[in-house]
């Protein structure tokens, strides 16, 4: 499927070209040998779903989200891929327009609607996407897809289904959570997320989400918050696409992006913008390193100010003792 409409990306649109789901499994073309031994399934996810209607979505971040299945048996594989049956898709295919805003395309009221109707549809708060496009990964003997925000969406991995949609906000103390998690050997999740804090000043939990135990419920509903960091600017949250995990230390690293929370309700409310719009940067601040102990899990008031701009993070490694820094 090649995109119906020209793409305002330009001399990147060929990254914005939409695909269709499939109704079956197709065998995959095999360049080389594949061991017979290696046997099972790759899932990915990503955005597949760059316009609908005459609507175009305006980043890489906001095509709806579709999962890939790759199966392995015997040397040979087949390939198998569906959209995710979230809110915003499914409200967008029904109504044949972008109704939910996503981090660079902002979703307009109904133009079918009086001009009084489509005023204070601007004024019923705002609605968060479960467009969960950028990862997905196991909780308890579940597979999760998710985004950055308060949504993570379950799923059949063998059908490729989707099964429901579960709010965090509803277990944890955060806004959202980021699409990259560390997973530990025996199941437990930890991930980070921002949130309000004491004054309702804005920090950021560290969240454990414990390994499935047999004939106990769901591990989600057992999530708690381990350490929280605190936050150099009361209403400015740093971006967060990421953080780091020792085997004995949490690292947070606090970015100079910020998301000016402020012009986010306002404008949010008012006049209708998205996510990427809100962002600013703090070129005075610099890039700040904070750690935590796992163990118990506590803040460790000690900062490493540096200039460097982290996007996401390869790995951790300790090389010396910060109780003795």
């Amino acid at each position: 499927m090649v995109s119906c409409i020209e793409h305002p990306a330009g001399g990147y649109k060929r990254i914005f070209e939409s695909c269709e789901e499939l109704a079956e499994p197709i065998p995959a073309h095999v360049t080389g040998v594949i061991p017979a031994w290696l046997n099972g399934s790759l899932l990915r996810l990503g955005p597949g779903l760059f316009e609908i209607g005459d609507e175009p979505f305006y980043h890489l971040f906001d095509g709806q989200a579709l999962m890939h299945k790759f199966d392995l048996k015997n040397g040979k594989v087949t390939y198998y891929r569906r959209f995710l049956r979230t809110d915003a898709y499914v409200r967008a295919m029904t109504e044949k327009r972008i109704v939910i805003t996503e981090f660079g395309t902002t979703a307009y009221p109904d133009p079918c609607k009086n001009i009084f109707s489509r005023f204070f549809t601007y004024f019923q708060g705002i609605e968060v996407t479960d467009n969960c496009l950028v990862n997905v990964y196991p909780i308890g003997e579940d597979f999760y897809a998710c985004t950055e925000t308060n949504f993570i969406t379950k799923v059949n991995p063998d059908t490729l289904e989707t099964v429901k949609k579960v709010d965090l906000c509803n277990y944890l103390s955060i806004n959202g959570a980021t699409a990259h998690p560390h997973i530990e050997q025996d199941g437990t999740v930890y991930n980070i997320g921002n949130c309000f804090g004491k004054n309702m000043s804005l920090a950021y939990n560290i969240i454990k989400i414990p390994p499935a135990q047999k004939g106990k419920s769901d591990p989600i509903e057992k999530s708690k918050v381990v350490v929280q960091f605190p936050s150099s600017e009361r209403f400015k949250p740093s971006y967060v696409h990421s953080f780091g995990k020792t085997e004995n230390y949490f690292v947070f690293i606090e970015t100079p992006i910020k998301i000016n929370l402020l012009k986010f309700l306002s404008l949010w409310s008012i006049m209708g913008t998205n996510y990427m719009d809100c962002f600013e940067t703090n070129d005075k601040m610099g890039t700040w390193f904070h750690l935590a102990t796992k163990h118990p899990g506590e803040y460790i008031d000690y900062k490493f100010r540096t200039s460097t701009f982290s996007f996401k993070m390869a790995s951790c490694q300790l090389f010396w003792n910060v109780s003795q820094a």
